[in-house]
């Protein structure tokens, strides 16, 4: 009834002799990409192929192929998706409780390569341009033209799995030396197939809203590079570089506590974690995904500041679901409620933060195409700043993967902000971000991405146009 076949093995086995690469595409020409890239293009010869297999701690607990959930991880293919829905269960199956489980006594347990996994990845050479150096009010060495040497800066350590039938659970711990934070990035438990296979799965905890959507915030391929804020001011001094329709957007803008938030981090539905509780099925079948959920509130830590939560919906059409092309289209609201403060000259004000978008994904064979719009809105804007705060904001993001070869990826994005806030802060900003990624094994990965800002310089005062271009390259591996 489900689509997929009752032996999960079988499902298995069939799914990923349709997803192995083809290495029959055209290797477009790379030379706008500047020097680091075609250097990489370089590199990725020297290394010949690897055929490993079944590396992450999924793939080992069923023993197949990392391509058979993922096209190029992080991305996830169809079968990915629905295995993620159905509390990392086989799709279309509640195989908690037997499958991959290994009995001590009375107690079933995973093996703990089956729930255990690694993540290290960052760069290694880091160069950014700037149109105008150390503009004032900014840090002294932070905006200027300059090249550094680093160490992957992001190790994550996350456990997933199934603590019985149709039950999940999934926890990550994260450091970033970069930024000088560690602690929990996402935890929490799913309850699945209640009323029925896929009717209702609820997850509840520390979670990512937008993982079900066509366009999800922690699924890109080039990854989130943050804003550089100056601390004794709260003004932003480098522009960030990540899908802009999933940032903030709003300069001025604070969270309950006050302290301002950077119009670069990602935030309400596209947030990378919220607490709260979610709601998501698909009673009618494959073709449409239903999701509500209940948040403590926007940038909120594991308490509810203001005792009022925010809420989201959203539906998500499937149109088409085969080995070779999927597409989908996803719409959301999500609806605020006194989760964001401006200061009105005196004290500050309560407002509400709500945001809405439309998001869309095709895929064909080794093309991936995914793309989103968001548009922001404040509620209850105090007068005293209404002249001088812009309550409204909105962004795009639109990105393609395709292989060059069989292990070599090419990516493209394109994002553009029109921000909103405080009008003397605030400026647009549009950037073209590329990457060559090239997977020396499964797990392994070396990529050089760069990133151009295509919006006129002006002055450099603002700092979404000061940053003229950034170039990065990397290593991302993941055990």
């Amino acid at each position: 009834m489900n689509g997929y076949p009752a032996n999960p093995r079988t499902s298995l086995n069939r799914f990923a002799m349709t997803t192995r690469f083809n290495a029959h595409i055209g290797r477009p020409a790379i030379h706008a990409l500047g020097p680091f890239l075609c250097a990489m293009v370089g590199i990725t010869g020297l290394f010949p192929p690897s055929e490993a297999q079944a590396i992450p701690a999924f793939a080992r607990k069923y023993a197949v192929a990392c391509t058979t959930c993922h096209t190029a991880p992080p991305r996830l293919n169809t079968f990915g998706e629905r295995f993620l829905e159905n509390g990392y269960q086989l799709p279309g199956t509640e195989d908690g409780g037997s499958i991959g489980k290994k009995n001590l006594g009375d107690i079933s347990l995973d093996d703990v390569s089956h729930y255990l996994g690694v993540r290290l990845r960052g760069n290694v050479l880091t160069r950014y341009r700037f149109k105008q150096q150390s503009p004032a009010g900014t840090e002294p060495g932070t905006v200027e033209n300059k090249s550094e040497l680093g160490f992957p800066e992001v190790f994550s350590l996350f456990t997933a799995g199934t603590l019985s039938k149709n039950i999940g659970f999934f926890a990550e711990l994260e450091s970033n030396l970069h930024e000088r934070v560690t602690g929990i990035e996402r935890a929490f438990l799913t309850f699945d197939n209640l009323l029925g296979q896929d009717v209702m799965h609820i997850r509840i905890g520390r979670l990512d809203p937008s993982a079900a959507s066509s366009f999800s915030t922690l699924r890109q391929q080039l990854d989130a590079i943050g804003a550089s804020i100056n601390p004794s001011s709260d003004v932003v001094q480098r522009a960030g570089l990540l899908p802009l329709a999933t940032a903030g957007k709003f300069y001025g803008l604070r969270d309950r506590s006050g302290a301002v938030l950077s119009p670069y981090t990602p935030a309400l539905y596209n947030s990378v974690a919220e607490t709260g509780i979610e709601i998501r099925g698909r009673p009618f079948g494959e073709w449409f995904l239903y999701q509500l959920g209940v948040l403590n509130g926007a940038h909120e830590g594991s308490g509810d500041s203001n005792k009022g939560k925010d809420i989201y919906g959203a539906i998500r059409f499937d149109y088409v679901r085969s080995s070779n092309f999927s597409a989908s289209m996803t719409g959301f609201a999500y609806i605020g409620n006194s989760n964001a403060m401006v200061f009105d000259g005196a004290n500050n004000a309560n407002v509400s933060w709500n945001r809405y978008g439309i998001a869309g994904h095709a895929r064909y064979k080794m093309l991936d195409l995914y793309g989103m719009y968001t548009m922001d809105y404040i509620r209850h804007l105090p007068s005293a700043v209404s002249a001088t705060f812009d309550k409204t904001a909105s962004g795009l993001s639109v990105a393609a993967d395709v292989y060059m070869t069989n292990q070599t990826l090419l990516s493209v994005r394109y994002d553009h902000m029109d921000a909103g806030g405080e009008r003397t802060q605030r400026a647009s900003q549009s950037v073209v971000g590329t990457q060559i990624k090239h997977y020396l094994r499964s797990n392994v990965a070396i990529y050089a991405r760069g990133d151009a800002n295509v919006r006129k310089a002006e002055d450099g005062n603002a700092a979404a146009r000061n940053l003229r271009n950034a170039v990065f390259v990397g290593i991302d591996v993941a055990y």
